[in-house]
């Protein structure tokens, strides 16, 4: 309570002291601020630093200030501040608790500073060297007080609002301006660009058409400025100096009229209107003064006498340029006009059909076609004669014929009265030569025709009479025979004939290109060759033919070849079809020929000597093959005297035996069973085609029945497809041969499905592990693979199904499927139920007999309550004797070895399972680890009694000991009289010493425990036994 006093003090004494630090100081009176202004101009912008100040009247010292714009805090507290923006300002000052009023409200305004404007003097858009300029840069409001700032592209220069520029071309730029206050940081914005072009005066060029003229010829120069449009004043100049207007001589504009007299060099140049500009000269503009040209007229032609009809072409020539006159004509004086007959065309004039009315004296002129004013004079005169009568040429020729033969000579000439005559030869009304003759050296067909002269001078001509000229070939000879092979002796005639000539001709025969002279076995007799025939008689025989009394040979006929053959014909005896033998009722031929090259021969054909034709057909044909027309067949060629023979062995068969088979190991099917029909031949199958017949009808493909090769397909059979099947033979490449149908045979569908069955062999109600399970399936008919499933899944092809040592993972549901090609059927199925044999277990009894001495007990018990006898092993040996109890002395070998036991009954089941094994070495491992801790037990428990009694004996009861009290607590508090912890502790050991011994006893009913029925347990020790260790944690603490 005192220390609670103590700090309700100091509490009140901190308040105190701090109330007496708040109010330390008295308020004091702040009177009102003034804001004042830097800087004090009339007018301020908003580039420039604008200062308010806070003025308080006998300011106290340590003041600070708020300050305000537009009633906003502005979190300023100096007494002056940098402004940026216009606004209402207010301040007020404070000290402590103390504060002014207010200020009264100062309104700043700021304005953006002016703008500049360029202007400029004069305002052109284009100046040239050495002219004046003014550029002017004005501020909005006024430029007093305003310095200025000249920029002109890259540079910048302090000058006057105004700048006076004398130009020169590198005072071409952009300029522009701004203003500056003085003595202010006030600039104004940059001011508009200005473009300033200072330009080379542009140069004058003449333009005209005229560079040359004839004297006293009016001319017209242009003096022109390109791409400039100011008025400008032109001056003119030629080779003696100015040029000004005078009568013929009119300046105009930019335009020089004169009209000229000599040849001048004409230059211009132009003066800028109200401006101190002149042009340089233009180029100069030479222009010619030539005298006018003298004519020459002609007539076209080396004759001056024409003919009725005839073309007369006159020429006025020019020694100048002709394109650019005109002419005029005149006949006896008088100016000649176009008509029918004269026409005009140039320098030319052309009476297109001459008359004698034409004839007279010629003159021309010319006129300039551009410069209508210039004349030349008159031509001296040519005469023109016309003649009356029209002529015409004669043709004549030599050694005529009524037809010539090519390569025979022709020659014409053509003549015409006059000169200056072309002659012309045509044929045909086609041009041929260009001469007065003709000659043809060897005349040809493509020269026979009508042929006419035409004599022409210019486009004058006259045709003469037409003569005809008739040509053909030399008649070509042929040779006429029957003969173009022959045998040795044979006699053969050739005759050399001309078509349609009733000529006179010799003939000249040719063997082989080299002449035939009449001699033994060769005579000639006018147009006649008979030959006795010899093996040198071989060859190609032509003949030619010469007329008589002009030097005309005809060409040689054509070859005509005679070949020579062997001593005898070789005979070819082809048969058709060539096949080594016929079917019945197939087409035969026998084809009789003869290798050689020849004709004329007759034949006959014999059947085993016997004759079969009589009418001279080197081809015998069977239209309907029998056995019986089988046989030796000899074809017999003659010709003249000359027989041969040749003979061939024709072979006629039934066509082969057909044998249809089910293509299975059973004839009786079920529906949907697939079903396969062979149709087998005794040679090559696949030359055949086969037809299916059913019950004697002509089977067809549908949705079940298919043919591929020889085998007939039933993919599902129905009951329908039963009956009576037969097939036969096609030949695929001889259609006409087809075999007799095959004997029936009879296919039978069963109307109901079967079904296989499962057969089993000593059937329980369920299995005991690794007896033996034996099922087999069964199906009625032959040709079946069965097949095994366990709940649904495959096990085994196989009629039998066996499990020697049945298990757990064998029980299921099992049927067989019974299949043959794709058709299967399944059983019923079979459910196959199995569980585990009765366990054998195997435990260690150990007596203490057995701990002193290291032997080992064993017990082997089935317990599903029957009587069992025992079977033991070690090491997997089965050791003798059928007891449930096993003594194992315990030696090197036994200890290490694992031993194993399992039940023998006479009832199913036969045996149980095999126990888990065990090795001794570990138990008696364990026997000694628990002989030890036993020991240590027991003397443990032995010293926890004797010290126990000990304490219980020597402690002092009687004797109570009063603690000095400790300032601060005492061991019973004063109050409610607590008694202390050691005080309870001393008190309540009595009742500890008991609990000690409770607990000692219960070590002991445990360390009995362990030996219970002298049986070691260590599978079952609680938590606080490990492996045989007790733990003392929680005893006498």
């Amino acid at each position: 309570m005192e220390r609670f006093n103590i700090l309700l003090l100091i509490m009140a004494v901190t308040v105190q002291v701090t109330s007496q630090d708040s109010t330390g100081e008295p308020p004091i009176q702040i009177s009102k601020p003034k804001i004042t202004l830097n800087p004090s101009h009339a007018v301020l912008y908003s580039t420039e630093t604008v200062t308010l100040h806070c003025e308080v009247p006998e300011e106290p010292t340590g003041l600070q200030y708020d300050w305000y714009k537009d009633s906003a805090d502005l979190s300023e507290h100096q007494p002056s501040i940098t402004v940026r923006g216009s606004g209402t300002y207010e301040c007020k000052a404070k000290k402590g608790a103390s504060e002014s009023e207010k200020s009264a409200s100062y309104t700043l305004t700021l304005k953006d500073p002016p703008k500049a404007k360029l202007t400029m003097d004069p305002k052109w858009t284009e100046f040239f060297p050495n002219e004046n300029i003014n550029l002017q840069c004005e501020i909005e409001g006024g430029s007093s007080g305003w310095t200025f700032q000249w920029m002109k592209d890259t540079w910048t220069s302090e000058n006057n609002s105004v700048l006076a520029i004398t130009l020169k071309h590198s005072d071409s730029g952009k300029y522009s301006c701004k203003g500056k206050l003085k003595n202010r940081q006030v600039t104004t914005q940059q001011s508009n660009a200005f473009q300033l072009n200072v330009k080379v005066p542009p140069e004058p060029k003449i333009q005209s058409d005229w560079t040359e003229a004839f004297p006293g010829e009016k001319v017209s120069l242009q003096c022109v400025i390109q791409g400039v449009s100011e008025n400008w004043n032109y001056m003119w100049f030629n080779d003696l100096g100015k040029i000004f207007s005078s009568g013929e001589t009119i300046i105009k504009g930019n335009t020089l009229t004169l009209s000229v007299k000599s040849s001048h060099n004409y230059m211009c140049q132009a003066k800028l209107q109200g401006r101190k500009v002149t042009t340089a000269k233009s180029t100069p503009h030479l222009i010619t003064v030539k005298e006018l040209p003298q004519l020459k007229l002609s007539i076209e032609s080396q004759w001056n006498m024409f003919y009725p009809t005839e073309k007369v072409t006159m020429k006025c020539s020019v020694d100048d340029e002709s394109n650019k006159w005109g002419y005029e004509w005149f006949k006896n004086g008088d100016l000649l006009e176009e008509d029918e007959n004269i026409s005009f065309s140039g320098n030319t004039l052309s009476i297109s059909s001459a008359k004698a009315g034409h004839s007279g004296q010629y003159t021309c002129r010319g006129k300039h076609l551009t410069r209508t004013s210039v004349t030349t004079t008159e031509t001296e005169a040519v005469q023109l004669h016309i003649q009356d009568i029209k002529p015409k040429p004669t043709i004549t020729k030599n050694e005529w014929f009524k037809f010539f033969y090519t390569e025979e000579r022709v020659q014409l000439k053509c003549n015409m009265t006059g000169v200056g005559w072309e002659y012309h030869l045509y044929k045909d009304l086609k041009l041929r030569i260009t001469n007065p003759e003709l000659t043809i050296d060897a005349v040809s067909l493509n020269d026979a025709g009508d042929y006419y002269c035409k004599a022409q001078r210019g486009d004058f001509s006259v045709d003469s009479e037409t003569l005809q000229v008739r040509v053909q070939k030399p008649p070509e000879p042929q040779i006429r025979s029957e003969w173009t092979e022959a045998f040795p002796g044979e006699k053969v005639s050739l005759q050399c004939v001309i078509q349609g000539d009733p000529e006179n001709w010799n003939y000249m025969w040719f063997k082989d290109s080299s002449k035939i002279v009449s001699s033994g076995e060769t005579n000639i007799k006018r147009n006649t060759l008979s030959l006795s025939v010899k093996s040198s008689h071989y060859g190609a025989y032509m003949c030619q033919a010469e007329l008589q009394g002009r030097k005309v040979t005809t060409a040689k006929s054509t070859p005509h070849l005679i070949t020579v053959h062997g001593s005898q014909p070789t005979i070819l005896l082809q048969q058709d079809p060539s096949h080594p033998a016929i079917y019945t009722g197939e087409q035969v031929k026998l084809t009789c020929s003869i290798q050689e090259k020849t004709s004329k021969w007759q034949y006959f054909w014999q059947k085993d000597s016997q004759q079969v034709n009589t009418d001279n057909n080197p081809i015998y044909t069977i239209q309907n093959a029998t056995c019986s027309q089988q046989g030796n067949y000899t074809c017999q060629v003659r010709r003249g005297e000359m027989t041969y023979t040749k003979s061939t062995i024709l072979t006629i068969r039934e066509p082969p035996k057909l044998n249809l088979s089910i293509e299975s190991q059973w004839h009786m099917f079920y529906q949907t069973e697939k079903v396969t029909l062979k149709c087998s031949v005794d040679e090559e199958s696949n030359k055949w085609g086969y037809e299916w017949f059913k019950n004697g009808g002509l089977l067809k493909e549908d949705k079940d029945i298919s043919f591929s090769g020889n085998t007939l397909s039933i993919s599902s059979a129905k009951a329908g497809h039963s009956g009576q099947y037969t097939c036969r033979g096609k030949h695929l490449t001889r259609t006409s041969v087809t075999t007799r149908e095959t004997e029936a045979v009879q296919l039978h569908i069963q109307d109901k499905k079967p079904k296989p069955t499962i057969t089993k062999h000593e059937w329980f109600e369920f299995f005991y592990t690794e007896e033996r399970v034996h099922l087999k399936c069964n199906m009625t008919g032959v040709g079946w693979e069965y097949k095994w499933y366990k709940d649904l899944n495959f096990r085994i092809t196989n009629p039998e199904l066996t499990i020697n040592a049945v298990s757990l993972t064998d029980a299921g549901d099992y049927y067989c499927k019974a299949q043959r090609g794709n058709f299967s059927v399944d059983s019923e199925t079979l459910q196959v139920r199995v569980q585990t044999r009765p366990p054998a277990f195997l435990r260690m009894e150990t007596e203490l007999s057995d701990i002193m001495t290291g032997d080992v007990t064993l017990r082997c018990n089935v317990s599903d309550g029957r009587q069992w006898n025992y079977t033991w092993f070690m090491n997997g040996q089965e050791l003798n004797g059928s007891s449930d109890v096993l003594k194992v002395t315990g030696n090197e070998e036994t200890i290490k070895s694992e031993f194993k036991c399992k039940g023998i009954n006479t009832k199913r089941p036969l045996y149980s399972a095999l126990s888990d094994g065990s090795i001794a070495n570990n138990i008696i491992f364990k026997r000694k680890i628990l002989l030890a801790i036993s020991g240590s037990l027991v003397c443990c428990i032995v010293i926890l009694i004797i010290g126990c009694i000990v304490l219980k004996i020597t402690r002092k009861p009687g004797v109570k000991e009063t603690a000095p009290e400790d300032l601060l607590f005492s061991m019973t508090d004063s109050k409610n009289q607590t008694i202390s912890p050691m005080k309870e502790y001393m008190d309540n050991r009595p009742t500890e010493l008991e609990e000690c011994q409770e607990k000692a006893e219960l070590i002991l009913d445990h360390a009995s425990a362990v030996h219970e029925d002298g049986v070691i347990k260590d599978e079952d020790a609680p938590a606080s036994v490990a492996n045989g260790l007790t733990s003392f944690k929680g005893l006498c603490e």
